[in-house]
């Protein structure tokens, strides 16, 4: 299906509702980094168990496209935003601010960013879900 990033792991540890996928990572994680890399190619995520998958099962996880759009402008385009910013204020002063200001502004944003990664975290947008248990 268009717009979503599937995958299919195997359930290691369930963990009251949760449960921890492994998968084989594909070219489309990129350097996404959201899950825990195993090595090169391996890689772990913790999800909601909706399906009652029990461990040693292999499930169909997705991860909208349109949520790693949206994860990586937060993460990258508002600290090159405040970057560009930075510098620009600082142009006017001297080559020294300019450095000064543009890195400031770049490291203040992620830190913003950073304050915020709880509250969405429980906006849910950005996890992956298990969408079936996969029949060998």
């Amino acid at each position: 299906m268009e717009g979503e990033l599937r995958t299919v792991g195997t359930v290691t540890e369930l963990n009251g509702n949760k449960a921890k996928v492994v998968f084989t990572r594909s070219k489309a994680c990129g350097d996404c980094h959201a899950c825990v890399s195993f090595g090169s190619d391996q890689a772990e995520t913790e999800l909601a168990n909706t399906l009652g998958a029990k461990v040693g099962d292999r499930v169909s996880i997705e991860l909208h496209s349109g949520s790693v759009f949206t994860a990586s402008l937060i993460m990258y385009g508002i600290p090159l935003v405040a970057l560009l910013a930075g510098v620009l204020i600082g142009s006017f002063i001297s080559d020294l601010f300019t450095a000064v200001f543009g890195i400031g502004a770049a490291v203040i944003a992620f830190l913003i960013i950073r304050l915020f990664e709880p509250k969405f975290k429980k906006m849910g947008k950005f996890d992956p879900r298990m969408i079936e248990i996969v029949s060998e």
